[in-house]
């Protein structure tokens, strides 16, 4: 089988190709600018253009959608980028698997299950749900990974690694901008991304949502305080007034609309992966303290 990763020069893209060449899989590794891991295909493509994406992947038995762009060009690129991936596999035959997050969901009372109702309200919400149906109506096999947020290393522009474990690792304090006794299901990347491939590999997971599985749902302040632990460093996080956020989106674009997302971190944020284990078996995630210390370790390098 030859997978396709498209977006494999960074974040959960790149992990999948790391760990596909690492299994000794058959792998292309699609980016504009390169930077993929050794051992995969070195492939120029760009998922906005239709014949770029189309020559890219032939010859692809899976297709991981793993391409993503910042927050202020969603609405203008990623359905060009879901388009281009759906004409490409159906002209080639090859399923899909869309590593996606868990906006489309939008506000939740209670724990997010793979059967929790999609009731999106911001535009970026409506946008994932919408994208997420047009896949799956595709006329190729497509499964649907969903995670919630990931650190690892790797994991550029990630709320848990940047804010908490980086600065953290160089001896400093954690910062966030939200309440810090809110539980929040944080996943490891490394996690995420070898049940993306699960997902590439059994045909049960076509046609359906899947949420990756992740080690146990602390409150942000215990997340903080087992940091410290593993880091041996005491220091109290600083929680930073939540208008930090639109002051900082002026100088980061990546920050730019995420306020659509806070309630995601105003209230309990309780991922359930109950329905992923049930269908593909037990399955061990990375504990916590071993996942941050690799995390650190990352960052420190």
């Amino acid at each position: 089988m030859t997978a396709v990763v498209l977006g494999a020069g960074r974040g959960i893209g790149r992990e999948i190709a790391r760990q596909l060449v690492a299994a000794g899989r058959e792998v292309r590794a699609v980016t504009r600018s390169g930077g993929v891991p050794d051992g995969a295909q070195d492939v120029r493509g760009d998922v906005l253009d239709r014949r770029s994406t189309i020559e890219a992947v032939r010859g692809a038995s899976v297709i991981h959608l793993a391409a993503n762009v910042p927050y202020p060009n969603w609405l203008d690129l990623l359905p060009t980028m879901v388009e281009n991936t759906v004409a490409a596999a159906e002209a080639v035959g090859a399923k899909i698997v869309y590593a996606d997050n868990l906006y489309a969901y939008g506000p939740v009372s209670g724990a997010v299950a793979e059967d929790t109702p999609e009731r999106p309200a911001g535009p970026k919400e409506k946008l994932r749900s919408e994208l997420g149906k047009r896949l799956r109506a595709a006329a190729v096999p497509v499964a649907t990974g969903r995670s919630s947020d990931y650190y690892g290393p790797g994991g550029t522009g990630s709320l848990p690694g940047e804010l908490l474990i980086k600065p953290m690792a160089a001896g400093k304090a954690a910062m966030w901008f939200w309440p810090l006794d809110v539980p929040h299901t944080f996943a490891y990347l490394r996690d995420t991304a070898r049940a993306q491939i699960a997902l590439g590999d059994d045909e049960r997971a076509d046609g359906k949502v899947w949420h990756a599985p992740a080690a146990e749902t602390l409150t942000v302040r215990e997340f903080v305080a087992l940091t410290g632990k593993v880091l041996g460093n005491a220091r109290t996080p600083v929680r930073l007034p939540a208008w930090g956020v639109k002051v900082g989106s002026l100088f980061d674009r990546r920050l730019r609309g995420s306020g659509e997302m806070d309630h995601q971190r105003t209230a309990p944020w309780v991922v359930d992966h109950s329905a992923f284990e049930a269908t593909f078996g037990p399955w061990p995630v990375t504990p916590h303290e071993q996942a941050i210390e690799e995390t650190a370790r990352w960052y420190r390098g």
